[in-house]
């Protein structure tokens, strides 16, 4: 069983604020902390010949004092959590989604820079949330609300039942009310019926969490989500990485960004890896 929550981090505000989300949630299911940096090459200093192990030692071992130091900071503030470093060659997206292959959640911030520039732009995020073997959470500032109402988008598809698991298990974990939104009106053979009877399903396992159903109007599924998680000042939005009905392609092209860059709160992501 995976029991590690992995933080992509390369040293900036959105990476701190997601590592800080990060360790709440190791601490809260009792797992290891593990913090990631991917190193790139320059592609002014591409290693072509053998001097490039001694022009690369000086970045490497400035990276692994960052990591050092963030770890030591993170153990400081919770010092019973296990915390643990990495720093792997190679793109941001694959050192992710490699990582995310021995975690339970994966938790990156919106922006960064270094190894992580333009983590969520374009094919990045595509990848992300499309190949990665875990949930995937995307932070958006330092702030982000702890106990507050969960926003999870149904459409009755497999990849919104497995992302729906996802969230009753968060709200559970956070003692947070869980607000379950559809887009306008679905089709017959993914709409009320199919999503009543997952919800159904899942409330048996979850009777303690508390939850309701709420529907929302928008030009695009992002949109309506967005608009719900505003009116109900959410502490996260849930979604599966693929649907369809209201919420086609949730997690792709122009949808994908509208969420990332636009929602106040976290977005996770569940993969169709984990449907």
């Amino acid at each position: 069983m995976n029991t590690r929550v992995v933080a992509g981090f390369d040293g900036s505000a959105a990476a701190t604020a997601a590592l800080r989300y990060g360790a709440r949630q190791a601490a809260r299911r009792g797992s290891e902390l593990r913090i990631v940096h991917a190193f790139g090459w320059s592609v002014l200093m591409a290693p072509m010949y053998p001097p490039y192990l001694d022009v690369d030692r000086a970045p490497r071992d400035a990276l692994l004092d960052m990591l050092a130091a963030t770890a030591a900071a993170v153990r400081n503030e919770f010092p019973d959590l296990p915390v643990t470093t990495r720093l792997v060659d190679g793109s941001a997206a694959a050192v992710l989604i490699d990582a995310s292959r021995e975690a339970q959640l994966l938790v990156v911030g919106h922006r960064g820079t270094g190894g992580f520039a333009g983590l969520l732009a374009g094919s990045t995020a595509t990848q992300l949330a499309g190949h990665a073997s875990c949930p995937v959470t995307v932070v958006r500032d330092a702030n982000a609300a702890e106990g507050a109402m969960i926003v999870l988008g149904m459409d009755g598809s497999p990849h919104a039942l497995a992302a729906a698991d996802v969230a009753f298990a968060e709200a559970r974990r956070q003692d947070a009310e869980l607000v379950i939104i559809s887009q306008g009106q679905a089709p017959s053979e993914t709409g009320p019926d199919a999503v009543t009877a997952q919800v159904e399903q899942l409330a048996r396992q979850y009777s303690d969490v508390k939850y309701r159903r709420d529907s929302a109007d928008g030009a695009t599924a992002a949109a309506a989500l967005i608009d719900a998680a505003n009116r109900l000042r959410a502490g996260m939005i849930v979604v599966g990485s693929r649907g369809h009905g209201g919420f086609r392609g949730l997690i792709t092209g122009s949808t994908s960004r509208a969420l990332v860059d636009h929602a106040g709160c976290p977005v996770t992501v569940v993969p169709s890896s984990t449907a």
